[in-house]
C-alpha cells in the first residue's frame, strides 16, 4: 500500500506553507463527567482530574474554535464512559460518512453507541469496518491525497486493508513503537499538504525512513517538544491551536510557517494522555 517516492532530506528551517486547509465544522464532547478511572495508556493518572479545570480547559478551546469561525458541534458525555471525551478517537469523518472506532479496550467500547446515535441522528451517513480488527480515529491523519495510518497500539495493519477499501485513497501504515506515543496525532503533525512535523522516535526505522520520502518538508520534533504534545495540536488553514507550556522552540518554527499561534491549557485532560486533537473530530 505505501507509494513510492524520490528520497528528500529534511529541511532546516521551516519555509511559509502554501496550501492550507481550512476547517469548516467540528466535534466535540462537553466533559461533564470526564475523570480518569483506569489505566490503559502509561499517561493515565487515575483520581488526578480536577473536573471543574477540566470544564474551564474545554469551554476554552471551544470559544477559540469558534472565533476561527469553525462551526463547533457539541455532544454530551454519558455518566459511564470517562474517555467519550476524546472525540478524535471515535473514528474518521469522510464525504459526508463516518467510518466509526472498532476500541482495542473494553473500557473504551460503549463509547462507540452515543457516537453512532449522534452521527445518525445528524444526517452522517454510517459505515464501519469488519469490527474483526482494532481501528481508532486518531490513528488517521490526511496528508495530501494518503491516508496516514498509526498501526501497533490501536490500530492493525489490516484495519489500513479495509479503510484503503472502503474510501478508495492511498493507506500507508506507519508502526508506532513507543507506547507513550499510541495514536498516530500523539507523534505526526501535518501542516499543509506538504508540510508536517513529527517525533522519530515514535515510529519504527522503516516507518521513519517511509516518512521522509513522502512529506517534502519534514521536520523533527525534539522529545521536549513531542513531551509537550505539540504533534497534538489543531491545525486550520494557518491557524493553529496549541498545548500552553510548549517550548518556545516549537513556536518560533511555527511563527516561521507564517502560522498564528492560538495557546489553550490541556493539563487536565494530558492526566488520561489526550491533548488538543484528540478533543476534536473534524466534520468538515
Amino acid at each position: 500500500m505505501a507509494v513510492s517516492r524520490k528520497n528528500q532530506t529534511t529541511k532546516p528551517q521551516p519555509q511559509s506553507i502554501v496550501s492550507p486547509k481550512v476547517i469548516k465544522r467540528v466535534l466535540t464532547c462537553r466533559p461533564t463527567h470526564f475523570t480518569v478511572d483506569y489505566v490503559i495508556n502509561p499517561h493515565m493518572q487515575p483520581y488526578a482530574v480536577d473536573a471543574a479545570r477540566a470544564k474551564k480547559e474545554w469551554d476554552q478551546l471551544r470559544k477559540i474554535l469558534e472565533s476561527l469561525k469553525i462551526k463547533v458541534d457539541i455532544i454530551e458525555q454519558e455518566l459511564d464512559v470517562p474517555d467519550m471525551v476524546f472525540a478524535s478517537d471515535q473514528g474518521l469523518v469522510h464525504d459526508g460518512a463516518v467510518l466509526l472506532a472498532n476500541f482495542r479496550y473494553s473500557q473504551r467500547q460503549k463509547e462507540r453507541i452515543y457516537y453512532r446515535e449522534w452521527f445518525r441522528e445528524h444526517g452522517f451517513r454510517l459505515r464501519a469496518l469488519s469490527n474483526i480488527f482494532p481501528f481508532e480515529g486518531a490513528d488517521t491523519l490526511f496528508f495530501s491525497t494518503m491516508l496516514f495510518v498509526g498501526i501497533g497500539f490501536r490500530a492493525s495493519v489490516s484495519s489500513c486493508e479495509e479503510l484503503a477499501a472502503k474510501l478508495a485513497v492511498d493507506v500507508i501504515p506507519l508502526r508506532l513503537v513507543d507506547p507513550y506515543f499510541y495514536h498516530l496525532d500523539m507523534a505526526f503533525l501535518p501542516i499543509d499538504d506538504t508540510t508536517a512535523f513529527y517525533y522519530p522516535p515514535a515510529f519504527s526505522l522503516k516507518s521513519h525512513n517511509l516518512l521522509k520520502r513522502l512529506v517534502p518538508n519534514l521536520y523533527e520534533l525534539s522529545g521536549q517538544e513531542a513531551r509537550s504534545y505539540a504533534a497534538n495540536s489543531f491545525v486550520s488553514g494557518r491557524d493553529i491551536i496549541i498545548a500552553a507550556g510548549t517550548p518556545i522552540s516549537f513556536h518560533e518554527r511555527l511563527q516561521q510557517l507564517g502560522l498564528t499561534i492560538h495557546e489553550v491549557d490541556i493539563s487536565e485532560f494530558k492526566k488520561a494522555g489526550g491533548g488538543i486533537h484528540c478533543l476534536i473530530n473534524v466534520l468538515e
